[in-house]
């Protein structure tokens, strides 16, 4: 294995431990009218580096989504972690957003998985019958780890990391 690949393998690997440590993501949306919207919410990542979201109907960024499938995902560092507010640590990614349907056993077993991360309210926010799971599936990304510390992230997993600095070797 070469040098290049081995540090591409710990920084892969830093990035899914960063990214593993996430109960909540912030969401950008745009509404049919191209105002852009943002919010935050609670989320259960998925076994292929999906998201799963679920929300309400009444919610603007749902009907946004409804509208226009496509979202952007951002998952960053905590501020008071952070050793300078202008590098935090963060992944951000474009996705696109699909519906699991209530009847489905994807639906069951990722809704499991919400009430054991969050506990009893999944129960009662699952009897009501506006909330609806939604799959964000990352189509490409940008890993950033502090100042010059930036990667894209594309190919199948979005495992090719290619950093932004072109005259700077990954």
């Amino acid at each position: 294995m070469s040098k290049d690949s081995t540090s591409l393998s710990r920084l892969r690997a830093e990035m899914q431990a960063f990214r593993a440590g996430f109960n909540n993501l912030f969401l950008a949306t745009v509404s049919p009218t191209g105002v852009p919207e943002a919010s935050a919410m609670p989320m259960v990542a998925g076994d292929a580096g999906e998201f799963y979201i679920y929300v309400s109907a009444l919610s603007r960024h749902t009907s946004n989504l409804e509208s226009n499938p496509q979202a952007g995902v951002l998952l960053i560092q905590d501020e008071q972690s952070a050793p300078n507010a202008f590098a935090r640590e963060r992944l951000s990614y474009q996705c696109q957003a699909t519906r699991v349907e209530r009847d489905s056993q994807r639906f069951n077993d990722i809704m499991q998985v919400f009430g054991r991360r969050f506990g009893s309210i999944v129960e009662t926010l699952q009897n009501l019958p506006d909330f609806q799971l939604i799959c964000l599936t990352p189509v490409s990304g940008t890993y950033v780890r502090g100042f010059a510390q930036a990667w894209r992230l594309s190919g199948p997993g979005l495992d090719d990391l290619q950093h932004l600095n072109p005259a700077r070797d990954g």
